[in-house]
């Protein structure tokens, strides 16, 4: 059975959607076979209304990814990374990866340097991975129950069994 990953996306505008969009694409290419995904979509104006803010942000803070673009030229509004800093500070323990899609070039001038530094930030408090592009491998989450933790305490890996077994050496005399 296929593990679902929750996408959000939240772009800026038309162009930075098509951005998300071939990001996404690529994503769903390269796991589709251990993976699906459900994506949630929401616009930087959309987040004007109330309603639609709240759900996103239920949605965001259950999510596995959160794929954030933006334009490299302009500064994010004030409302808008005041709502990514009030979402991502509640998602509590949930681990996941934020995507920043800013700016394609290979050096990063101007507000995309301010803008990856800030969402690398939110990323790092929030404890999440910080990706600029689809990863080679979308790692498996911690496991989250008693009896996961206490089935995984009971295995011994071929390194534990060698720690185990390793012949205790001789204290020195020095």
């Amino acid at each position: 059975m296929k593990a679902t990953w929750s996408v959000v996306v939240l772009f800026e505008d038309a162009k930075t959607r098509e951005k998300a969009v071939k990001f996404c694409d690529q994503l769903v290419e390269h796991f589709w076979s251990r993976c699906e995904f459900k994506m949630t979509w929401m616009s930087f104006s959309a987040l004007a209304d109330p309603n639609a803010a709240r759900d996103f942000d239920a949605k965001t803070r259950r999510s596995d990814v959160i794929v954030f673009t933006t334009r490299p030229e302009v500064p994010v509004a004030a409302a808008v990374t005041d709502w990514v800093e009030r979402c991502v500070a509640n998602r509590t323990d949930r681990e996941g990866t934020l995507a920043g899609l800013i700016d394609s070039s290979p050096l990063l001038t101007g507000w995309a340097v301010e803008k990856h530094a800030w969402l690398r930030s939110v990323a790092h408090r929030a404890g999440m991975d910080y990706l600029t592009e689809v990863p080679q491998d979308i790692a498996k989450s911690i496991p989250d129950s008693l009896e996961s933790y206490s089935e995984r305490a009971r295995q011994i890996t071929s390194v534990l069994n060698e720690i185990l077994h390793k012949p205790a050496s001789p204290p020195s005399l020095r």
